[in-house]
């Protein structure tokens, strides 16, 4: 058994998957996602700092939520999001669109790199006398 303690309420919990929170303070994130979920559903376009005081979410989560591509921003509020890697405005995740397509093709020519050079290595076998 792997027990951790968890990063928001400080109890011991059995971890499984490597999750860093324990069942109960995952079922309270799940739920203010899910108010804040409503919340826009029903509002639609509201500002983050309305969101947040409507739902008493922090908008430091509902970042996190956009970050983690579980919430998209509405048209005209471009600002709030940027590709940590260009600084162009995003609607949803981490990275825009080219820069998400130029990590994917960068990681696979290295596994690509990795695998030739690993098929072209000396190769073993058993000596016959």
């Amino acid at each position: 058994m792997n027990l951790k303690s968890c990063s928001k309420c400080k109890k011991l919990f059995s971890s499984v998957g490597g999750s860093l929170i324990c069942r109960e303070c995952i079922k309270l994130e799940e739920e203010e996602f899910q108010r804040v979920r409503v919340y826009l559903r029903e509002n639609r376009g509201a500002d983050i700092n309305i969101v947040s005081d409507e739902t008493g979410v922090p908008t430091k989560k509902i970042l996190k939520y956009l970050r983690e591509g579980r919430l998209e921003i509405s048209e005209g509020m471009a600002d709030i999001l940027k590709c940590e890697k260009c600084g162009v405005s995003i609607k949803s995740g981490k990275y825009c669109r080219n820069c998400s397509e130029k990590v994917s093709k960068d990681l696979s020519s290295i596994l690509i790199q990795k695998e030739e050079s690993n098929n072209s290595g000396a190769k073993m076998h058993i000596r016959r006398n």
